[in-house]
């Protein structure tokens, strides 16, 4: 009888650890971008008369192919070139309680054609593939066509080996170098982070 308290306490330590452990791991890891939609943002969030960027289409995930896929079209109505046009990621986090929780993180990207050039590069290429999107800057004002652009290019990115699991909202903001205040264009994804499973 006297190894009944102990067996109990040692049950207990068991669970919480396995507990503990369990929770460490399901906070952050490597992972796997499931996105769910691409929209416009709030309006009000392009300056009023300035925008040059737009991007409209749905996320689809057909049976036959592993990612989703977008379809959907971006209208440039300027040309953009070398030192005009920076970008800033806006990331919010679901909160089952409280809802979005704004500013999770921010990241200023910096100039949109270095960014196009260096750690955009290879997502470009592939964009360009599916679009005839410029690989390089200038890029020229128009319309581009996206038909079965695969969400798996975003899965090789290595800047983020691992990240936080949930549910996310990023803001792609795109603003006048001259001017960070004045945004050009804007549009918002939402995705579903999940760990990245090990395959057999």
């Amino acid at each position: 009888m006297r190894n009944v308290p102990l067996a109990v306490l040692l049950c207990v330590v068991r669970a919480v650890l396995a507990f503990t452990t369990l929770r460490s791991n399901s906070y952050a890891g490597p992972y796997r971008i499931l996105f769910k939609e691409v929209t416009q943002c709030t309006e009000g969030t392009v300056s009023p008369g300035a925008w040059v960027l737009n991007l409209t289409g749905n996320i689809l995930h057909p049976r036959s192919v592993k990612s989703p896929v977008f379809n959907g079209q971006m209208i440039m109505r300027k040309d953009v070139g070398v030192g005009d046009v920076g970008i800033t990621i806006a990331v919010a986090k679901w909160d089952s309680v409280a809802g979005w929780r704004e500013n999770f993180f921010r990241i200023d990207g910096g100039e949109w054609c270095n960014v196009v050039a260096t750690i955009g590069q290879t997502a470009f290429e592939e964009v360009s593939r599916h679009s005839m999107w410029p690989r390089s800057c200038p890029q020229s004002k128009g319309t581009y066509f996206f038909r079965n652009l695969s969400t798996d290019m975003v899965q090789r990115w290595e800047h983020f080996p691992v990240f936080p699991y949930g549910r996310f909202r990023g803001d792609l903001l795109y603003y006048v170098m001259k001017s960070k205040q004045t945004i050009v264009g804007c549009f918002r994804g939402v995705t579903e982070i999940v760990p990245k499973m090990k395959r057999s």
